[in-house]
């Protein structure tokens, strides 16, 4: 039975653009070596109905190999050799469309100053923009040492070449971190792991300021993570007024910003 077949490999195969039967079909075959459309039926659970015209589909791909005759019989092609046939399709279909996107993209004359990013992959990519574009100050305000922790490596290159401003709810929490950070202290940490708004309890991860004309806070909604990016010179300004604030009005420990 189809048990006989690994489902996180078929996952796989699916990613590379084959179709669950196709991926169940072809993984047969390599297990079988050479098998007719009845046996790969019997192995894999690919519908009877549907199983010769999958092989079929996988022979004019260039996947699976057909000796003619009654019943035919049918071979996978090298693993090796389809998989890295995928992969340089693939490639090369990545980069055509990059290059075509590249021709389709211009500067909106008034595209929206705010932008809110709801995928984990998508946040974390903006972040490493923001802090490509540091030219002169960077302020960094966290309650999450995991999430800092992805972007260390970053931060250090920026601890050399600007004003890096590094400031956290509890100093115990991120003491394995190679900065010098300044603490808010828990009343101030107690309030951003804690907003309640519309019913819903938002608890910050990350806010950075870059230049004082773009921010970008991280926070949690429920378990979803969420980030809000805003490119409004005059409002990252006043950001960068309250965590000034913060500081000098001795809202944070050892201030000397």
């Amino acid at each position: 039975m189809f048990s006989c077949v690994n489902p996180q490999l078929i996952s796989n195969l699916e990613r590379l653009g084959l179709t669950e039967n196709e991926a169940k079909a072809y993984a047969g075959l390599v297990s079988l070596k050479e098998a007719t459309a009845r046996e790969v039926h019997e192995l894999t659970g690919v519908p009877r109905a549907k199983v010769y015209e999958i092989l079929k589909t996988l022979s004019r791909k260039g996947y699976v190999e057909v000796r003619q005759g009654s019943p035919a019989y049918f071979r996978a092609v090298d693993p090796k050799h389809v998989i890295g046939r995928i992969k340089d399709e693939m490639i090369n279909c990545a980069i055509d469309a990059l290059d075509q996107l590249n021709e389709l993209s211009y500067e909106m004359p008034k595209s929206s100053p705010v932008w809110c990013i709801q995928s984990e992959w998508g946040i974390r990519n903006r972040v490493l923009e923001l802090l490509s574009n540091v030219r002169e100050e960077l302020i960094v305000f966290s309650t999450n040492p995991e999430f800092l922790r992805e972007f260390e490596a970053e931060l250090k290159i920026l601890e050399k070449r600007c004003r890096l401003i590094l400031i956290v709810d509890e100093l115990d929490k991120f003491r394995d971190m190679p900065f010098d950070f300044k603490e808010t202290g828990k009343e101030f940490g107690d309030f951003v792991r804690n907003l309640i708004i519309d019913g819903m309890q938002y608890s910050e991860d990350l806010f950075m300021i870059s230049d004082g004309k773009e921010s970008i806070a991280v926070h949690k909604v429920g378990d979803k993570r969420e980030a809000v990016v805003i490119r409004l010179p005059v409002v990252c300004h006043l950001q960068k007024l309250i965590y000034n604030w913060l500081v000098k009005g001795g809202f944070v420990i050892n201030p000397e910003i």
